[in-house]
């Protein structure tokens, strides 16, 4: 009985998970689930990542091909230069980059942590060690990786002196963070941040980390793109080149 019991539990949180949960709520779900999965094993609910568009629409599916293969990746299959950034909720920063002139594609997922194929869920149970990001593919010769950078440390704003937080989003699952995919980008990172330092007198120490780049986890597929594809209003936000509106981080 005792087995049914746990089988009709489980059979419960797959279909909790199947949903897309609203933000700022750690789910209950995922802590329950990481339970389930030490008891069960592999029996737990995962993402499907050939359902990830691919190019033109997203970076998602050549992400997981990546992923899959144990490979952080310098270069995408056509020759661009790859970079990863967190910046607390996925959805607000992947649109920011979106906008970016020499960008040429991008995927939401969990960077930086220690477990395989992370989901959602188990992610906002801040125990997998993810934390949300962004991946972007970019023509070198359009946009500089320095560029990039300062682009992810205006939209932190203050948020860049707080440890595990960005906004209101709290949490080791919400850290900001850098991850070189080289030696020169880690260069490049370390000194804009050594530079933006100095120039912040009598400003609290920086909390943004520089980590050289994890396996990246692509997010679901409904994460990817959200905010452009509609977000939960169905009013999709624009993603064109240069584009300045303010972005509604959460739809």
């Amino acid at each position: 009985r005792r087995l049914i019991e746990m089988a009709i539990t489980l059979v419960a949180l797959t279909a909790l998970a199947s949903v897309a949960p609203a933000r700022h709520v750690v789910p209950r779900a995922g802590v329950r689930m990481n339970i389930l999965s030490s008891i069960l094993g592999n029996a737990m609910p995962s993402i499907d990542y050939t359902t990830l568009a691919g190019r033109p629409a997203s970076w998602g599916a050549e992400a997981a091909e990546n992923a899959l293969s144990g490979i952080v990746p310098t270069e995408s299959s056509d020759g661009y230069s790859v970079a990863t950034f967190a910046g607390g909720c996925f959805w607000g920063i992947e649109l920011a980059y979106q906008r970016v002139p020499g960008v040429i594609a991008t995927a939401v997922g969990y960077a930086q942590g220690q477990v395989k194929q992370p989901t959602y869920q188990a992610v906002c149970s801040a125990t997998t060690g993810h934390t949300e990001a962004v991946q972007v593919i970019y023509d070198p010769s359009e946009v500089s990786y320095e560029q990039l950078v300062s682009m992810l440390m205006s939209r932190l704003g203050r948020s860049m002196f707080l440890k595990n937080q960005v906004g209101n989003d709290r949490g080791p699952q919400y850290r900001h963070g850098i991850y070189p995919h080289t030696p020169e980008q880690r260069a490049v990172a370390e000194g804009f941040l050594k530079t933006l330092q100095e120039q912040l007198a009598n400003a609290p120490e920086i909390a943004t980390e520089i980590e050289d780049a994890a396996i990246f986890w692509p997010a679901e597929e409904y994460h990817q793109q959200y905010l452009s594809k509609g977000g939960r209003f169905g009013e999709g936000q624009s993603a064109e080149k240069g584009c300045t509106d303010e972005i509604r981080c959460y739809g």
